[in-house]
């Protein structure tokens, strides 16, 4: 039975009663955090509620107490301490900034800033939306019909009629008007300008209107910390937390005293220490009024007594956030779930908006004196989450929700330190050492750097094998994270990337500094297999992780001779803590070697820069499940072949059966006699019979091949190496023929990456992969660029990175700025070394770095990493008119953030920066003022005087790179597949009910920002959509374009393709003008991510027309249509269904605009390939060849027509559907007769149905010369 939830009302002293929906999982501490968020009483934080005169304690479950549908709780205030009154003006404070992007010191500047609302409302307000619904049906043929004999009633009755009153005879004048504005509004749509083949200015990523928008009323002038702080020890024994100064818009200026009871004003001034209350001090005096108008509990309630301008902007405050999308304003639970976009606002707008002293003083605020809060024992906390129970729904929930929070918070502070340590702001504990052993502990996290500096790794390659093995351990953190076996723990483990420079940031294992690593060693080896443990009771521990790896027990030999079995790895080390927990560590051999890459790649004159080259966990799985599914395909055939023949050796038919005959009888497909159905086995035991003998072994040693060539007799071994052949010869090929047809269009690098990752392929096959892309084929271009693009953005990563290392912090950005104008700014400065400042030039590195060097050593790093012979004259030709693509994802692989400006990769004229100039300063097309035309004319100067692309002023940041051992959702996963797996089985309402849950889930153990959050809140409103509901659709499709916006990022593909589902959503309730905004701002992006030419945006140009034509703007339909048609013809050639459905499509827009000799061409084409591909009889073939007939006699005739003739004809049209959205990126397989109102439009060509016909002979004739 479902649960019902609770309707609570919590009753709050102002007077407030604030409704609480919750269910019997929820605990009082949600319950609190619900109430503090409300706008009714946002003022509490320090308080406790109450039910039935009982006290609840925060962490009891709703469930443990004896509640009805409808309770009542109270909310009582609470004694402030320390720490309770801190947090409470840190909370202050961020609802008066109201701040929605995270920490620029972890996720980057304008990390997590959303636009969606400025794309929304361009104007900035809430009603500037057309709603077509209506217009459309205003303008109907049918409405025009009833209308036109409306008036001819009016003269037939014009005499009973006189008495009706003016404002009456004004309704249709009034309704013409409107609907004329509606035209007029509809004539200005996001596309009147739109060219095709032109790329779009930067500015379409900019955030500064939305920031802008974002930006609340200032509430006081002032809040800081008082300068009479700590509190002295014998106020504290009064009572007295803190001290706080004030100063309100009306520049009044207080003095405030936090005690456990609440605030107060006290009678201190600049000069003077007086902390007594100023309403006793003062009582009597002229304008000072009693005690208690100075005194209270909350200290928003003592602001808006103090300030009535507070009073009112704290409201307005409210009213703002109220009026936005939730998602859009909520704050991040870390900084390190923000997206850090590539292009930030530039210096001049990256100012504080007003002087704050009390910024400074955030981190005393939010940590204490002692940052006593900061010091948490990370390692004890995660375990004591592992252990909590789980046995139900909600232990699971609160489990995942705690893991997750755990997870986010570690990354957040192990981001922070690894900058440090980067930055020298931390002390090493090993100073004497050479800097890359140097090893930091801070907050207790662990910090090392990713270089070999022990040479534990020199056989494998040393530094570069380092660097990979660190990635490859949070992989197998993650890996043991997802199976979560009880009794085998693993550490909080996070990769930061950062300038040049990779840390390793670990939580601390208890006991690991007792220098007795060697005797805790319990499983594996931290000798590279010299001393080798296996303990039993870890050895049994390792069981269900063997089996889910698909790991076989294996033995190894240590350096005397002795044999261990183990499951993992011998590099994997298993120890026991003090603590008495056992631990995994170095997990970065948890998959098996690709011999096959080893032995051809690692071996030869041209050694890989390593040889720790491991399979992807996705491919171990993918091959393994193919394995499984072709052995029982062998095994269904052998079993046919076996009951077959048992079959022909019966010598009587009435001879008793063995068990096994029995087993095997349901496997065979011989028809069996009436007489033989009896003695058939039950239905339901014939599955479990005939796989009963079935047995199936894969399993694989991850030592195998790792140090020694192994004999292929070796079951493991050979495991491992038809693996590494399935992945060479079937997982890369098969790619690249899904990349080259378009099965797979990836629109980014990162979109790439996804890809190749799901089909378990290593980036080290990019080469592999672009050679098996032909580059002489003209539909393969955009897909192959995206490949080499690739390469070259690692590769020079790489370069950037060692550059980095080689010279100091304080010239890095410098170093990129010559990086970046060399790579795509060679055709605006040939010599971009030439203007580097006089300190970079002391540094050989960068003096000699030229344009040709730079490709020499991209070309090589090409060669070693990826296997690919890269022709730098090719590269220059992809690169040309593409150089932003390249710019971007060199910039998000280092992690540089760019100003955000119009960069040119060849010099300008003066008229084009001039027209850039006026746009950015938002004076274009306008009669400027002298001011308007310095500031252009400044502008103009700066940009034609830059030497290079890329220059160092427009280095705003650089972020760091992280990779984290993220926790899953089981529960929510599970949820979310089996609501998409009922979707795809048709059963709509069951997989909308589980999706709904999985949401929820989601919710619940991530928050609203998260991409899987993002993900779940796009499947239910495609559900909504196949269900017809558009307008939930297009609800549930708006949170998740905002959540992706701010967690994967405002050019993210996921974010591109949202926002077009949210356009086609928006088209199906009415809202045509707004979905074209949307699918304008998807264009735009798309264009700055990818280039024009990208397969997909035939689709979109199909979708675009549409709507065109839903605002009976028909020649601009038309434009898009026949776009559509050439890029299809373009990337697919003319001999394609997809380019045939196109045709027939723009023929049936031909017509409607009139054009009848255009329509019959393209309809003849279409009709040609239907009916030469799929005969006459196709349902397709049909539809055509009758337009294609009709068409074609009715050419000449329709070409006489008057003009008024040819808008009734549009009129006709216009009343169904013209075309139809397409929401998958195909047509439809066989168009519905009648999606065009043919019938109606061939009547009027061809005159009234009751009028004579045309004689045979004059019919035209229909395709292959029958006549019609």
């Amino acid at each position: 039975m479902e649960e019902q939830p609770f309707r609570l009302m919590i009753k709050a002293p102002n007077g407030a009663e604030v409704p609480v929906i919750a269910t019997s999982q929820e605990t009082v501490q949600v319950i609190k955090q619900v109430v503090s968020e409300t706008a009714e009483t946002v003022e509490y934080s320090c308080f406790y509620l109450e039910y039935q005169g009982q006290r609840l304690d925060d962490s009891t479950e709703l469930s443990e107490l004896d509640l009805e549908p409808e309770s009542q709780f109270e909310l009582f205030e609470d004694e402030y301490t320390e720490r309770e009154a801190r947090l409470h003006v840190t909370r202050l404070r961020d609802l008066l900034l109201g701040t929605v992007t995270a920490s620029a010191d972890v996720a980057g500047l304008d990390a997590g800033a959303p636009i969606f609302d400025t794309i929304k409302h361009p104007d900035g307000l809430e009603s500037d939306t057309v709603a077509i619904a209506r217009s459309d049906a205003d303008d109907t043929p049918s409405s025009a019909t009833k209308g036109e004999k409306a008036k001819k009633g009016d003269k037939a009755k014009k005499g009973k009629r006189s008495d009706k009153k003016t404002s009456e005879n004004e309704q249709p004048a009034e309704a013409d008007d409107e609907a004329e504005k509606m035209r007029a509004a509809a004539a200005n749509h996001a596309f009147k300008d739109f060219v095709f083949d032109e790329v779009p200015a930067f500015s379409v990523l900019s955030t500064e209107r939305a920031m802008q928008r974002l930006r609340l009323p200032l509430c006081v002038r002032q809040l800081t910390v008082s300068g009479w702080n700590p509190v002295p020890r014998y106020r504290q024994l009064q009572g007295d937390l803190l001290y706080l100064q004030v100063t309100t818009l009306e520049n009044q200026s207080y003095q405030l005293t936090c005690s456990r009871l609440g605030f107060y004003v006290n009678s201190s001034s600049l000069s003077r220490f007086n902390p007594c209350a100023y309403g006793e001090t003062h009582a009597g005096q002229a304008g000072v009024r009693s005690a208690d108008f100075y005194a209270a509990h909350s200290l928003v309630t003592l602001l808006k007594r103090l300030s009535p301008k507070f009073a009112q902007a704290f409201d307005e405050l409210q009213a703002e956030m109220a009026r936005r999308e939730p998602v859009e304003i909520l704050p991040f639970v870390s900084s390190e779930q923000a997206a850090t976009p590539w292009l930030v606002r530039g210096a001049e707008n990256r100012g504080p908006a007003s002087y704050d002293a009390g910024r400074v003083q955030d981190v005393y605020l939010r940590l204490g004196a002692q940052a006593g809060d900061s010091m948490r024992d990370w390692n004890e906390e995660l375990q004591s989450i592992r252990e909590m129970p789980r046995g139900n729904l909600s232990e699971r929930v609160l489990r995942d929700r705690q893991l997750h929070k755990w997870h986010s918070e570690f990354a957040e502070a192990a981001i922070s330190g690894a900058q440090a340590v980067v930055e020298d702001e931390m002390p090493a504990l090993n100073p004497s050492d050479a800097a890359e052993q140097h090893m930091y502990l801070r907050d207790n996290i662990f910090y090392s750097k990713g270089f070999d500096g022990r040479e534990t790794f020199a056989e494998l390659g040393g530094d570069a094998a380092a660097h990979v093995a660190t990635g490859k351990d949070v992989t197998g953190v993650r890996l043991l994270n997802q199976l979560d076996v009880e009794g085998l723990n693993t550490l909080g483990s996070v990769v930061v990337d950062y300038r040049g420079v990779r840390v390793v940031a670990q939580s601390v294992v208890p006991g690991i500094f007792r220098n007795q690593e060697t005797t805790q060693i319990v499983y594996g080896s931290i000798d590279s297999g010299a001393t080798v443990g296996s303990d039993p009771e870890f050895h049994k521990l390792m069981e269900p992780v063997a089996k889910a790896l698909h790991f076989g027990e294996h033995t190894v030999q240590d350096a005397s001779g002795a044999s261990h079995t183990l499951y993992s790895s011998v590099d994997v080390k298993g120890l026991t803590g003090t603590d008495g927990r056992k631990y995994l560590l170095d997990l970065y051999r948890m998959t098996p070697v690709d011999v096959e890459f080893l032995e051809s790649e690692c071996m030869g004159d041209k050694p890989y820069p390593h040889k720790l080259v491991l399979l992807r966990p996705e491919l171990v799985d993918i091959f393994w499940e193919n394995s499984v599914r072709k052995a029982v395909q062998e095994y269904a055939a052998e079993k046919v072949k076996k009951s077959g023949e048992t079959k022909a050796e019966e010598p009587k038919a009435d001879e008793p059966k063995s068990e096994e005959s029995k087993a095997e009888e349901p496997k065979s497909e011989e028809p069996k006699s009436e007489e033989s159905k009896p003695e058939e086995p039950k239905s339901d035991e014939a599955p479990k019979d005939a796989m009963a003998d079935f047995e199936f072994t894969l399993d694989f040693s991850p030592d195998a091949f790792a140090t020694t060539t192994e004999s292929n007799e070796d079951p493991l071994a050979a495991a491992v190496r038809s693996a590494s052949q399935f992945l060479k010869n079937i997982s890369v090929p098969g790619l690249a023929r899904d990349l080259a047809s378009y099965t797979t269009s990836p629109l980014s690098g990162d979109a790439l990456v996804t890809a190749m990752h799901q089909r378990g392929i290593n980036m080290r096959y990019l080469g592999r992969i672009a050679d098996l892309l032909p580059a002489d084929v003209k539909s393969v271009t955009n897909v192959r660029r995206l490949v080499i693009f690739e390469m070259v953005a690692r590769a020079t990563k790489h370069i950037i990175r060692g550059l980095f290392r080689s010279v100091p912090t304080y010239l890095h950005a410098e170093t990129f700025a010559l990086v970046a104008s060399a790579l795509v700014g060679a055709r605006y400065c040939a010599t971009p070394a030439e203007h580097l400042s006089a300190a970079a030039r002391a540094y050989p590195v960068l003096a000699e770095l030229t344009v040709q060097s730079l490709g020499a050593e991209i070309q090589q790093q090409v060669a070693q990493r990826f296997r690919y012979d890269l022709d730098l004259d090719v590269l220059s030709e992809l690169v040309r008119d593409n150089e932003r693509i390249l710019l971007r994802e060199v910039c998000m692989k280092v992690g540089a953030q760019l100003a955000l400006q119009q960069y040119h990769f060849v010099r300008p004229d003066e008229r084009t920066v001039y027209a850039e100039a006026s746009a950015a300063l938002g004076v274009s097309g306008a009669k400027l003022t002298k001011p308007a035309r310095r500031a252009v004319r400044e502008r103009v100067d700066a940009e034609m005087a830059r030497a290079t692309t890329v220059t160092v002023s427009d280095v705003m940041n650089f972020v760091a790179v992280a990779k984290v051992s993220v926790q899953s959702a089981s529960f929510a996963d599970e949820a979310f597949e089996a609501g998409r797996m009922s979707l795809e089985q048709g059963q709509k309402e069951l997989g909308l009910e589980l999706l709904l849950e999985s949401l929820a889930l989601h919710e619940q153990t991530f928050g609203f920002l998260h991409p899987e959050s993002a993900r779940c809140y796009a499947v239910v409103s495609l559900a909504h959509y196949d269900a017809g509901e558009a307008a939930l659709a297009a609800e549930f499709m708006t949170k998740a374009v905002v959540i992706s916006e701010r967690t994967v990022g405002l050019d993210n593909p996921l974010t591109i393709h949202n926002y077009l589902n949210l356009s086609l959503y928006e088209h199906a309730r009415g809202n045509t003008l707004l979905a074209l905004r949307l699918m304008r701002h998807a264009m735009d992006l798309w264009r700055v991510v990818n280039s024009p030419d990208h397969p997909d945006l035939a689709t979109a140009h199909n979708n675009i027309g549409v709507m065109l034509q839903a605002l009976h703007l028909y020649d601009d339909a038309l434009r898009f249509f026949d776009a559509c048609v050439t890029a299809r013809e373009r990337l697919l050639g003319p001999e394609h269904v997809l380019v045939a459905n196109a045709q027939h499509t723009l023929a049936k827009a031909m017509a409607i605009t009139g054009d009848f000799a255009g329509a019959v061409q393209a309809e003849r084409l279409a009709h040609k390939f239907f009916s030469s591909r799929f005969g006459d009889d196709d349902a397709r073939s049909k539809e055509t060849a009758e337009w294609l007939a009709e068409l074609t006699f009715n050419a000449v005739r329709t070409a006489k027509l008057t003009k008024s003739a040819q808008e009734k004809i549009r009129d006709i049209a216009s009343s169904a559907s013209l075309a139809h959205v397409d929401t998958e990126g195909k047509e439809p397989s066989a168009p519905v007769k009648g999606s065009l109102p043919i019938d109606d439009l061939l009547k009027f060509i061809t005159g009234s149905s009751s009028g004579p016909k045309p004689k045979p002979g004059r019919r035209a004739r229909g395709p292959k010369g029958s006549r019609r």
